[in-house]
């Protein structure tokens, strides 16, 4: 059984700016939750459908975890679609969307399509288990997005700053 969890934030900063947030590997380690860490992040020499990228985090400094994700949508400035090949979900379909929303204001939703590890152990869980460390994993997500972008912003108009890096093919995490 499929099951889906989509969340919005509107962002103080251009539809550009997250976009090219979301490309930077430097800043997923900068967006995880508390006890979750980035060891790596292997990424293609093109943000292109086909393209696969990999990530290893190890949550409570105990849990190893290995995702890597076919892209299968590219569309700058406004969507990213990534899709699990391996992780620990069976079926992980992953949309960024970004929309522009009102003179230096956009809005990051992210859609999630997926079904629990364990079968139909895995979606009985869903509300009690793996919901919960969705909805808590991406409200961190966008709420330090959203700091990130905006401290970013503010700190460009003071003078400061460059705004958002271009990705790089490989982070090693703190």
């Amino acid at each position: 059984m499929t099951l889906v969890y989509e969340t919005t934030t509107r962002i103080r900063a251009p539809v550009q700016a997250l976009f090219a947030f979301h490309q930077d590997p430097s800043n997923l380690h900068r967006i995880q939750p508390p006890g979750v860490r980035v060891m790596e992040v292997v990424l293609p020499p093109e943000w292109c459908v086909g393209a696969r990228l990999s990530v290893r985090v190890r949550i409570l400094g105990l849990v190893p975890q290995a995702w890597e994700v076919r892209l299968e949508e590219v569309s700058p400035p406004t969507r990213l679609v990534d899709v699990a090949i391996r992780g620990p979900y069976p079926v992980w379909n992953h949309v960024h969307a970004f929309r522009e929303d009102g003179p230096g204001h956009s809005t990051l939703t992210d859609r999630v399509e997926y079904q629990p590890p364990w079968g139909r152990l895995g979606v009985l869980l869903d509300r009690v288990f793996f919901r919960p460390q969705l909805v808590l994993m991406f409200a961190w997500r966008h709420r330090q997005t959203r700091r990130l972008l905006e401290g970013m912003r503010e700190r460009c108009a003071e003078g400061g700053g460059t705004g958002p890096g271009s990705a790089s093919s490989t982070f090693q995490g703190p």
